[in-house]
């Protein structure tokens, strides 16, 4: 029991990683405090008890509480399911081929089962009989008593027939879920199939009114609906409004309902409001702020709100989230007309110890909105502000720095102004009293307006741009003005030589602080030092994707982060071997790498990747020109855990790099190929598997947790 207590402190990533010291080490690993999130996977493989890995895991000590069976052709189930029945509490079946004598012998074995869920199983719908046979309802419904999270999206086969003899047995359901399910709203195609007294369920159509029956019969249990990517409508939110207050929904999933309007919604929100703390409206782009304001004032216990796409909102509904004090979860990204004002205005405006995820991806904001975010929610884990091209610079990072230490996810992807001051801290001090000292002159520091993301004016906001850092603010740069010298540089070659000379000069403030520090001078080297990204010692991923002026400076000064797992570094050109050696002493649990269009890096910087980082699972090198076989023999002979590989647009390999691979069993994904023929990304960067032979095994059903994949 101490090795049980010692490895909760423990990531999941971590206790593998020890179960591998010794047996009893490893069962203590296995222990049941530690299975709740650990999933078996198996993805395109037949399900054969005579044959691996099925048959393999038939002798295995451990049990599995959760199985996510996506793509699996079920040959002969034989008794792995009676042998791991009892045990298992969560099953997925994705997109797999099977029959429906299959599904009835697999429920039999599950007593214990409390979630199920049937993703894009075509052929299973496709049969009438699914559970026809009234005795082996009524034997399933004895057995599947405890499940309470039924999931059956995107079956567009789905009938009504299928749905009531599902919800029948299990007779304890609270969660429903008919996400990009066919249903039909339309009450002229329900009269056509029930030409009659409408009380046997078709066999053909999946209709709203007779699910609405269902909820009908079910609403004093039923807490959580998913009708997302359907065509629900106005009238049918009013139906299940109709049903309160019996009806008492905690959770409601409405993601891409186009159909959708604030009246329909308004009229649920007001029924709900005592009970409902998980809202997703993303992507339903008829919302307006009118619809936001009454959220905000009448679902004072919402914890999670998810508004990604909402097109219609602005500034005038988003400062009122403010009123919403039990808030932990927010996601507002791409809505284009919010910008930096409304984030001041509202969540910015006070400290918030609440909120731990923000989402503001794509929005118009300002430096200043940043920084006020950084100040107030400094209880965030979460923060995403991908692609706010002009808001986020060196000075706002530096905060982020300083204040948000708590982070576990940070993107910052194609945030292009960012540099190496930025993430180091070196040359930022400087700067960062500078703009405290302006804060704290309101007749200096306020203006008439200033210029937020794309050119709005924020009132209140200083116009004067922050002045770029210098490696040496002390030591001011000589401008020649002797002689006038015209160059012939193209823009590109100009920028590129600028591009060294920084890099040059930061390297040698780099040595210069090492050196102060080295002879124990904390007055020289924290007069000219800000705050580097060392300080996030919570990371865990970290999407640098597009930030293309960084350099090698970035990840050779103090980019030691023990707990990251997921680093994107795409399209950051100027990255090469002697950042990667660094990388790769500084972080040792990376779990996945990506470099794709890094064209800087080379073989030398592949052996330094396998040879140190014996967690990697995910690596793109993906337009990688440099690499060449070399670096696929350094991937066979170290790469031992590498489950997915992509080498497109690799020139100089070989056209059938899995040939120099079939040393490594565990590579399940090779992506080779000359010619890239792809632009779509890859992870949260720029580099996808998306595209050859086989496709990425699928993500694990719950982010953050363990599991095994075959």
């Amino acid at each position: 029991m101490i090795l049980v207590k010692i490895f909760t402190y423990l990531t999941p990533a971590d206790r593998r990683e020890a179960s591998q010291t010794c047996r009893r080490w490893c069962e203590a690993s296995h222990h049941t405090a530690f299975l709740e999130n650990f999933w078996l996977v198996l993805h395109r493989q037949p399900f054969d008890v005579n044959a691996a890995p099925v048959r393999d895991l038939l002798h295995s000590f451990r049990h599995f509480p959760n199985i996510h069976l996506s793509e699996v052709d079920f040959e002969r189930i034989g008794n792995f399911f009676n042998h791991f029945g009892p045990h298992i509490r969560r099953v997925v079946f994705r997109a797999c081929e099977m029959q429906e004598r299959d599904l009835t012998a697999i429920l039999r074995c599950l007593p214990a089962l409390r979630a199920l869920t049937i993703q894009s199983c075509r052929d299973l719908f496709m049969c009438v009989r699914l559970f026809e046979d009234a005795a082996e309802r009524s034997s399933l419904r004895q057995t599947l008593s405890n499940v309470t999270e039924l999931s059956l999206t995107h079956n567009q086969y789905l009938s009504d027939a299928i749905l009531h003899r599902m919800v029948e047995i299990m007779p304890s359901l609270r969660t429903l879920a008919l996400a990009g399910c066919h249903i039909s709203f339309h009450k002229g195609l329900y009269r056509k199939f029930y030409p009659g007294d409408g009380k046997q369920p078709s066999e053909s159509v999946l209709t709203f009114h007779y699910v609405s029956q269902l909820i009908e019969e079910r609403k004093s249990s039923l807490r959580a609906l998913d009708f997302g990517e359907t065509l629900v409508d106005d009238n049918a939110l009013e139906a299940l409004a109709a049903m309160s207050p019996e009806l008492c929904l905690e959770r409601l999933e409405l993601n891409r309902c186009e159909q959708l309007s604030s009246r329909g919604l308004g009229t649920l929100i007001t029924a709900q409001a005592n009970h409902l703390q998980h809202l997703n409206l993303s992507k339903t782009f008829r919302l307006t702020d009118s619809c936001l304001l009454q959220i905000c004032r009448e679902l004072t216990g919402l914890r999670v709100l998810k508004m990604r796409e909402c097109r219609a909102l602005s500034n005038q509904g988003v400062r009122e989230l403010v009123q919403l004090p039990a808030l932990e979860v927010l996601d507002i990204s791409y809505c284009e007309d919010v910008n930096g004002a409304g984030l001041l205005e509202g969540i910015a405006s006070r400290p918030n110890q609440t909120l731990k995820e923000l989402r503001v991806r794509a929005l118009n904001l300002c430096e200043r909105s940043i920084i006020a975010i950084s100040e107030n929610l400094s209880a965030l884990r979460i923060l995403d502000l991908g692609y706010c091209f002009h808001a986020v610079s060196d000075l706002c990072v530096q905060f982020i720095f300083r204040n948000l230490v708590q982070l576990t996810e940070l993107d910052l992807e194609s945030c292009r102004k960012l540099s190496d001051e930025g993430l180091t801290g070196l040359g930022m001090l400087p700067i960062i009293q500078r703009h405290e000292q302006q804060q704290q002159q309101p007749d200096s520091a306020v203006q008439a307006g200033s210029t937020i993301g794309n050119g709005n004016v924020e009132p209140g906001v200083s116009d004067d741009p922050v002045r770029p850092p210098t490696p040496e603010p002390e030591q001011p740069l000589q401008v020649a003005t002797a002689h006038v010298r015209i160059s012939l540089r193209s823009r590109a070659e100009r920028e590129i030589v600028e591009d060294a000379e920084r890099k040059k000069q930061l390297l040698e403030a780099m040595q210069r602080k090492n050196n102060l520090q080295s002879a124990r001078d904390e007055d020289d080297s924290t007069a000219f030092s800000g705050y580097s990204i060392g300080k996030l010692q919570q990371l865990r991923v970290l999407n640098l994707t597009g930030c293309n002026r960084l350099t090698d400076v970035t990840l050779l000064c103090n980019f030691k982060l023990v707990e990251l797992r997921d680093l994107y570094l795409a399209q950051c050109q100027q990255i090469s071997v002697d950042g990667v050696r660094a990388l790769v002493r500084g972080c040792p649990a990376i779990e996945r790498l990506d470099l794709s269009e890094c064209h800087s890096i080379n073989d030398r910087a592949v052996e330094q990747i396998a040879c140190h980082l014996h967690r990697l699972r995910t690596l793109s090198l993906r337009r990688c020109y440099q690499l060449t076989d070399f670096s696929l023999d350094y991937i066979a002979c170290h790469g031992r855990r590498l489950r997915e590989l992509d080498v497109r647009g690799c020139k100089h390999m070989c056209a059938d790099p899995a040939m120099r691979l079939v040393n490594l069993p565990l590579l399940a994904t090779i992506l080779p190929g000359k010619q890239d023929e792809s632009n779509n990304g890859f992870g949260a960067g720029s580099s996808s598997f998306s595209g050859t032979s086989m496709p990425p095994a699928p993500p694990p059903p719950a982010p953050s947790r363990a599991s095994m994949r075959i």
